[in-house]
């Protein structure tokens, strides 16, 4: 049981870091492939479309059983704890 709590959080966090780098708020290291948190992006976008796809029912985020405050909660997790420039180089993101 618990192995399936990990496969619903990791299909849950998968659909927030989707939506996250839909909108660009984050972004991917050319180098290193790393995420991180591109502070210069409005994030409001992506909670917005967060709230969306729950409230049009999209199969993209039926994992969420139409709770936007579940998916949104996510989603401001996973950009509070991403970093601001690639955790590897280091480098501010390229302009």
């Amino acid at each position: 049981m618990v192995s399936g709590m990990q496969t619903k959080l990791e299909r849950r966090q998968a659909i927030a870091i989707g939506i996250a780098l839909q909108t660009q708020v984050l972004k991917t290291c050319p180098v290193h492939r790393q995420l991180y948190f591109d502070d210069d992006v409005n994030p409001a976008g992506a909670f917005a479309l967060a709230i969306e796809l729950v409230r049009k029912h999209t199969p993209l985020v039926e994992e969420f059983q139409d709770d936007e405050h579940a998916l949104t909660d996510l989603l401001s997790d996973t950009l509070g704890t991403a970093p601001l420039c690639c955790p590897i180089c280091n480098a501010p993101k390229p302009n």
